[in-house]
C-alpha cells in the first residue's frame, strides 16, 4: 500500500470514529428538552400538553426524554424509570422554568385544577409558595411527601 492509500484509509477510519463518537455523545445528552405546548403528548396519559404550570419531564439515564401534562402523570411514570433526571415547571412562571423535582417544593389543592386532576403545583422554594400556602392554609410538600 502506498503512502497516499494509507493516509486515505486512516482518514476514513478517523472520520468514522469521530461520527460514531458524536452520535454516542448526542444520544447521552441528559438535559431538559423544551416542551412544545399544543404538540407534545404526555408519556403517561397521551393527552396533548397545554398548560405550562403543570408540565413536567423525565430524562432517563440514556438521554431519552418523557414529557408530562400533569405532575400526577409524572409520579405514576417515575417508578418505571429509576436513575432519571426529573424536572417540573414552576407554577407561577409565565414561561418555562424547569426545576429539579427533588429540590422543588409543592402544594396540593383542588383549586389548582391541573389537566389530570392531580392538582399539584411546583415552586422553586418556600418563599415562592408562601402566598398561596398561607391563603389556602396548606402544608408545604416535598417530592417524597407528594400524594
Amino acid at each position: 500500500m502506498n503512502g497516499g492509500a494509507q493516509k486515505n484509509s486512516f482518514m476514513k477510519i478517523l472520520l468514522g470514529s469521530l461520527l460514531l463518537l458524536a452520535g454516542m455523545t448526542s444520544a447521552c445528552n441528559r438535559a431538559f428538552e423544551p416542551i412544545v405546548y399544543g404538540k407534545d403528548a404526555c408519556a403517561h396519559c397521551k393527552m396533548t400538553i397545554i398548560d405550562k404550570r403543570f408540565a413536567a419531564e423525565i430524562v432517563n439515564p440514556k438521554g431519552k426524554v418523557f414529557k408530562f401534562d400533569d405532575i400526577s402523570c409524572l409520579r405514576a411514570f417515575t417508578a418505571e424509570i429509576p436513575g432519571s433526571m426529573i424536572f417540573v415547571n414552576a407554577y407561577r412562571e409565565k414561561g418555562e422554568q424547569p426545576l429539579n423535582a427533588a429540590t422543588a417544593v409543592y402544594l396540593h389543592h383542588p383549586s389548582f385544577k391541573s389537566p389530570m386532576s392531580g392538582n399539584i403545583t411546583a415552586f422553586a422554594g418556600k418563599d415562592d409558595a408562601k402566598g398561596l400556602q398561607d391563603s389556602l392554609q396548606l402544608e408545604l410538600l416535598t417530592w417524597e411527601t407528594l400524594p
